[in-house]
């Protein structure tokens, strides 16, 4: 036979009240503090403190650092090597070689373009480089006012700075170190049909314009 429950119902005494199942059997049994009770702070990290420089600290400057790498230093214009017996040829490597600019000229009604091709030269890559670049600018250069007056100026600095590629002995492979075959220096200037018609620019331009000033006066 059982018995009468306590006066107050089963919940009169919370400390005995039942656990179903998926509640916590803790000091609370709904798995949570009891209603009405203050929440509790959460307890987190402990403080750390600041490593860094307190607010208001002026800012100190960055130390420098050293740079680590190579230090700059002009690199060799490509394809001048310099052996034990003196520059090497930019294009083919052989030697003897000596450090000369040649330099070409192209003239476009208004507007113009100034070229140049740097050394060391050997002999026959330099007469190679002489030659092509004054018969171009025989035939390119002409076509414009101020093209007109440095044509002509472009030409002789090349044929002045030509004897200094001519008077070299035939080119030979350096003591160390690669090399190619050098460059076919081809016909001379004045036997190239692109000088020639160049060189017969100028007078045909001249003869056009005193056509056309007497036509207009």
């Amino acid at each position: 036979m059982s018995q009468p429950p306590p006066p107050g119902g089963p919940w009169a005494h919370p400390q005995t009240a039942p656990v179903y199942p998926g509640q916590n059997a803790g000091p609370y049994p709904h798995g949570g503090p009891q209603y009405g009770a203050p929440p509790q702070a959460y307890p987190g990290p402990p403080a750390q403190p600041y490593a860094g420089q307190p607010y208001g600290t002026p800012a100190q400057p960055y130390p420098p650092q050293q740079y680590q790498g190579q230090q700059y230093a002009p690199q060799p214009y490509p394809g001048a090597h310099l052996g034990a017996g003196g520059p090497q040829c930019r294009f083919c490597g052989c030697v003897p070689a000596t450090d000369v600019t040649f330099r070409g000229h192209r003239g476009m009604i208004v507007l113009m373009q100034f070229l140049h091709v740097k050394g060391p030269f050997c002999r026959d890559c330099g007469l190679s480089t002489f030659r092509d670049m004054t018969a171009k600018t025989l035939i390119q250069g002409w076509y414009g006012y101020i093209s007109f007056a440095v044509t002509p100026i472009t030409v002789l600095i090349n044929l002045a700075r030509r004897g200094k590629v001519a008077n070299l002995p035939a080119p030979q492979p350096p003591p160390s170190g690669d090399h190619r075959r050098p460059m076919d220096p081809g016909a001379p200037l004045l036997a190239r049909p692109s000088a020639l018609i160049g060189l017969a620019i100028p007078f045909v331009l001249l003869v056009l314009f005193i056509i056309l000033a007497a036509a207009g006066g």
